[in-house]
């Protein structure tokens, strides 16, 4: 299956050209396209990025991104809002000093950080407004000769998104994805998930903050949560249900959920003692597994 996708020119404050793509998603699929984007990356394919930042909606996302691309030997290195500021700043330096890299954050790294020459950002969640985007891409403008490339994906019912990003005059062009050029590693992940204690626990608090996160958009119309098709999103993150998700738990960005239901939930759940309810699937922890993966 193909998907639809959008490239974008525009000069940004320092009229440095920036190509950008915009592209639908399927929520299941999302982790099939970062995959391949990032292992051509690694491989130096084509014209694939020196240097690469993954923009996700929380923490969590990518804490649970971070585990899972080293897991499959695929260096990343990651920065966000919980992490210490040592923490980060170490990454930092690493990240700018290093010839080719792949740095997954959130925005707090498109804030106030000034790294160079990144050659593409992935916009693997979406922003929350066209200001966000255009902090986002700026990083862009400090690639190799000032030029770089942008991916924002996008889900169909996301699409009057577009009509921001062209009120902030950012141009848009259509292309083709192929589904022929990316591995399914979906049965993988879901075996990871289901197996092992430490990367279920972090996929499941992953899925829970994408949820919360999503539903912390300011701009409703677009990003409306009771749109999502969650069996979907949750294969995303290697569950064939979809966790408990309880709305009333304050986002990161300190926004207090609306209620949704017995108790403020979305997802799949049981209807009594659903005011307190954080359902978690129990996963026997192996002795000795600690942080550990299993194959």
């Amino acid at each position: 299956m193909a998907h639809t996708c959008l490239s974008t020119a525009k000069a940004d404050m320092q009229m440095k050209i920036l190509r950008r793509k915009i592209q639908k998603r399927n929520d299941k699929n999302k982790p099939r396209k970062l995959l391949r984007a990032e292992k051509e990356e690694e491989n130096g394919g084509g014209d694939f990025p020196k240097k690469l930042m993954v923009f996700f909606s929380s923490c969590m996302s990518v804490e649970f991104h971070y585990e899972l691309l080293n897991y499959i030997d695929l260096p990343v290195m990651d920065i966000h809002g919980k992490q210490k500021q040592t923490k980060r700043t170490t990454t930092f330096f690493q990240f700018c000093n290093a010839d080719s890299g792949i740095l997954l954050c959130t925005d707090v790294a498109a804030r106030g950080l000034d790294i160079p020459e990144v050659d593409w950002i992935v916009q693997y969640d979406p922003p929350d407004d066209p200001k966000e985007y255009i902090q986002r891409v700026g990083r862009t403008a400090h690639g190799i000769n000032g030029r770089g490339h942008a991916v924002l994906i996008l889900r169909p019912e996301e699409l009057g998104f577009l009509r921001f990003l062209k009120q902030a005059k950012v141009p848009l062009s259509e292309f083709e994805f192929s589904w022929a050029k990316i591995s399914d590693i979906q049965s993988q992940l879901e075996k990871l998930i289901e197996n092992n204690y430490y990367p279920h626990k972090l996929a499941q608090e992953a899925y829970k903050s994408y949820v919360r996160a999503y539903n912390s958009h300011s701009l409703k119309q677009i990003y409306n949560v009771e749109t999502l098709d969650l069996p979907k999103v949750a294969l995303s993150f290697g569950f064939k249900v979809p966790p408990f998700v309880d709305l009333n738990v304050h986002s990161s960005k300190g926004v207090k959920m609306q209620k949704r239901g017995g108790g403020g939930g979305f997802g799949y759940q049981k209807s009594k003692n659903v005011h307190k309810a954080k359902i978690f699937k129990h996963v026997s922890k192996r002795k000795g597994d600690g942080r550990q993966f299993s194959r």
